[in-house]
């Protein structure tokens, strides 16, 4: 699942949270309809959030792969 912004033909902004699964996208949840980029940022973090907490679907921290490994240079070399 993931959120997504979604330009309507009036010029306004539709958030939803979107689930690609069996090969289609499907519309979950629709979070609001907003003007701006501004008001459509706050949507799509309470979006994100909302997947977050109520279907517990983990978040990777790709990022942090050094921490995880332990700092030792050859182990992220083979994760490379």
């Amino acid at each position: 699942m993931f959120p997504r912004k979604k330009k309507n033909r009036t010029g306004t902004i539709s958030v939803v949270v979107i689930d690609k699964s069996h090969g289609g996208y499907k519309e979950v949840k629709s979070f609001g309809v907003v003007k701006t980029d501004e008001e459509a940022d706050l949507l799509m973090a309470e979006a994100s959030e909302w997947i977050r907490t109520a279907h517990g679907q983990c978040m990777l921290d790709f990022a942090g792969i050094r921490d995880i490994v332990g700092g030792r240079a050859g182990a992220y070399e083979k994760l490379k």
